[in-house]
């Protein structure tokens, strides 16, 4: 009589004592467990490295807390910085003349001069000639600041630097040329700060 066992490795047949009395027990080779056919069997096993990264809540909260405290002092810095920086713009814009008025002064100082001596003296040409070296002395210092005054009469009118005031009837070789220069203009370094108001002969 044969008999099937189920086993976690297979079936496993079995033959018992039939009604003659005979005891024909077999085992099938092929069907034999793992054990009885020399192979190891491995437990399954947890590796403790792989559990050992993993935080528990306490570090998870810890880890939050130095997180947020390193974004408030980010934040902080920031803020800082970015005051710093209004501040130094807002004095840029208030004092970025500073030198320039230091230099300035100077001839403040020599107009005031010659003004009471205009009231004191009746010499005209001691006045005159005293007027003429502040003029002189003003004007290098507006070209050392880059200030360059923008050649105007008999030139070409061009749009660009030049803004017409007025036409007027030129002779030939004047026509498009500027005949007269109203107000000068002057440019700063390379930029334009105020165009020459000028008359165009036609």
């Amino acid at each position: 009589m044969k008999l099937y066992h189920n086993t976690m490795f297979g079936k496993k047949k079995i033959e018992i004592e039939d009604d003659m009395g005979q005891d024909n027990h077999e085992e099938n080779p092929e069907e034999l467990p793992a054990e009885e056919m020399g192979e190891e069997v491995k437990d399954i096993t947890v590796d403790d490295e792989e559990t050992e990264g993993r935080k528990t809540p306490q570090n998870d909260t810890e880890k939050l807390a130095d997180l947020n405290d390193k974004y408030l002092r980010l934040h902080a810095d920031f803020e800082n910085f970015r005051r710093r920086t209004n501040k130094e713009k807002s004095d840029l814009i208030m004092y970025g003349n500073k030198e320039l008025f230091l230099k300035i002064l100077p001839v403040y100082d020599d107009f005031e001069r010659a003004m009471e001596l205009m009231e004191k003296s009746d010499n005209k040409e001691a006045i005159v000639d005293g007027i003429k070296l502040i003029f002189n002395k003003f004007t290098a210092i507006l070209q050392q600041a880059g200030l360059r005054e923008i050649d105007a009469k008999g030139k070409e009118f061009d749009p660009e630097i030049h803004e017409a005031i007025t036409k007027i009837q030129a002779s030939p070789e004047m026509k498009g040329k500027i005949v007269d220069a109203l107000q000068k203009g002057y440019m700063l370094n390379d930029k334009i700060i105020r165009h020459s108001k000028v008359v165009v002969g036609e």
